[in-house]
């Protein structure tokens, strides 16, 4: 990165340059007020011809200097006041032991440094403008010195204030977050890519066209990655898991996805995706390797190196009331709840405002005005039951909650569902043990992601739940996992409670 401090010193350089080279047979005076002699000169003398030790600048081009000196002088007095501030006290203060004198660092003396090369500038104009170039140069360099001094001070500090436990914990936390997260976007952007993703199957939209529409979609505004939590805040090492989820999705924020070609054979047996990380906690690069038929179905910007930003919501609620818990916890443990889902929809009402705004484009609308007229009441129809579940959603994040709990239960959970699916989002569930409650999430949502988008009839609804709830993700995740057990009592909503399997235990 250029220090803006080297503009200024090219620009002060240029009135030099401009001077001498404004005619090429002028004639230059060169007065040194030292010896109060005078040097006429040619632009055209020998090299070998003696330059003079001073030169006198015209009362316009000092003008000039004075205003490039005055605002470089200013930018020095603010990196001094941010080397002197506050920050960089404490940094010292948190790390002098590091030095056996105890001393405070070189940067720390800046000032008067600097007041001494202001004084040698000075004293340039008036005596030797030769040399003012050159001591220019030098308090950029010292100052840049300086600046990268103050930033390893303040790196030091950091580490030495880190608790290396504590990160650790939440790099390993942002891990399953995202691997998580790109796993569910990679099975979703496979879907796409072979034109079988329709989230708007009761619009009698085709497949094809939804997985197209889905695809330019991301590679505009981002893909939406819907978190769904029935963690209970009530237990303390499933609201530390909340928390934990909450900080991991701050980080996943700050990965990009990019997509290349595969050039040779696939590098994993009858995967037909690969990845690539590279970076660092603020800033992480996955690169997704596709086949190349997948590759080409890609959008064009896409396909051209163009990236693919994330964008992370998490919506959560307990599935049962917890029992022997005070009032003021239980309030406690409300707003815990409610404060997370409206930080989350406030996200996803940003999302969607940018999904109207992209949709409604009038370069993604068609140019003939009757076909314009159709395609625009043919998007208000989703587009206004997404502003329907806009504000049912705004409604449960702002009522208030009784002694008797939160009046929305558990419907938050369905309804912020429905609100992301419709918006393409990427959905992850999640509970104490990614067994009991997740699979229950799971079975239900399914059911319902079937009826709304592919035609299933309400009278089969259940019959469907039993079908999943005893040869879908239930069954893998129970006989891997023989010995855990969930915490989360009988007393779940009854919604929930349809998709558990049989009393008798039979799957």
């Amino acid at each position: 990165m250029i220090h803006p401090a080297w503009e200024l010193f090219k620009e002060i350089a240029t009135v030099f340059q401009s001077e001498c080279n404004s005619n090429r047979d002028s004639v230059l005076s060169y007065t040194s007020v030292r010896s109060n002699s005078s040097y006429l000169g040619s632009d055209e003398m020998g090299s070998g011809d003696e330059l003079p030790c001073d030169m006198r600048i015209p009362s316009d081009k000092q003008d000039k200097l004075h205003g490039c000196l005055e605002h470089l002088f200013n930018q020095v007095d603010s990196i001094n006041s941010l080397l002197k501030g506050p920050v960089m006290t404490k940094a010292c203060d948190e790390t002098k032991h590091f030095y056996s004198d105890h001393s405070q660092p070189e940067f720390r003396q800046t000032e008067d440094w600097t007041v001494r090369c202001r004084y040698i500038i000075h004293k340039n104009i008036q005596e030797d403008p030769w040399n003012l170039p050159s001591s220019i140069k030098t308090l950029v360099e010292s100052l840049q010195r300086f600046v990268d001094d103050g930033k390893n001070q303040l790196l030091l500090a950091l580490l030495k204030c880190t608790d290396t436990s504590l990160q650790l914990r939440r790099d390993v936390i942002f891990c399953q977050a995202a691997t998580g997260a790109l796993c569910t976007l990679a099975e979703q952007l496979l879907a796409a890519l072979r034109s079988r993703f329709n989230n708007a199957g009761e619009y009698q939209e085709d497949g094809k066209e939804t997985s197209r529409k889905w695809l330019e979609q991301i590679s505009v505004i981002g893909v939406l990655l819907h978190f769904q939590s029935t963690l209970a805040p009530h237990l303390k090492e499933e609201r530390t898991m909340l928390e934990d989820t909450k900080a991991a999705l701050l980080d996943l924020d700050k990965v990009t996805v990019f997509f290349r070609q595969l050039e040779d054979e696939c590098l994993v047996a009858n995967s037909p995706v690969c990845y690539q990380v590279e970076g660092s906690r603020q800033a992480l690069r996955v690169t997704l390797f596709l086949d190349s038929c997948h590759f080409s179905e890609l959008p064009s910007r896409l396909q051209n190196g163009g990236s693919l930003k994330l964008h992370t919501v998490l919506f959560t609620r307990a599935l049962e009331r917890p029992e022997g818990v005070s009032q003021q916890d239980y309030a406690a443990m409300e707003e815990i709840q409610q404060r997370t889902n409206a930080v989350s929809l406030e996200k996803v009402k940003a999302y969607y405002r940018r999904l109207r705004a992209f949709y409604l484009e009038k370069s993604n609308l068609p140019t003939d005005s009757n076909t314009t007229a159709m395609k625009i009441d043919q998007l208000l129809r989703p587009l206004n039951t997404l502003d329907d579940l806009c504000r049912l959603m705004q409604s449960y994040v702002n009522v208030q909650h009784s002694a008797q709990g939160h009046p929305s239960g558990v419907s938050v959970l369905c309804v912020s569902s429905e609100l992301c699916n419709r918006l393409g989002a990427c959905h992850i569930t999640m509970c104490g043990t990614g067994m009991q409650r997740c699979t229950l999430n799971v079975t239900l949502e399914q059911a319902m992601i079937l009826s709304r988008n592919h035609g299933l009839m309400p009278r089969c609804i259940m019959q469907t739940m039993d079908i999943m709830r005893k040869q879908g993700p239930r069954v893998e995740l129970s006989a891997k996992n023989l010995k855990v057990m969930d915490q989360m009592t009988p007393a779940f909503p009854r919604l929930f409670k349809l998709c558990l399997p049989p009393s008798d235990g039979d799957l």
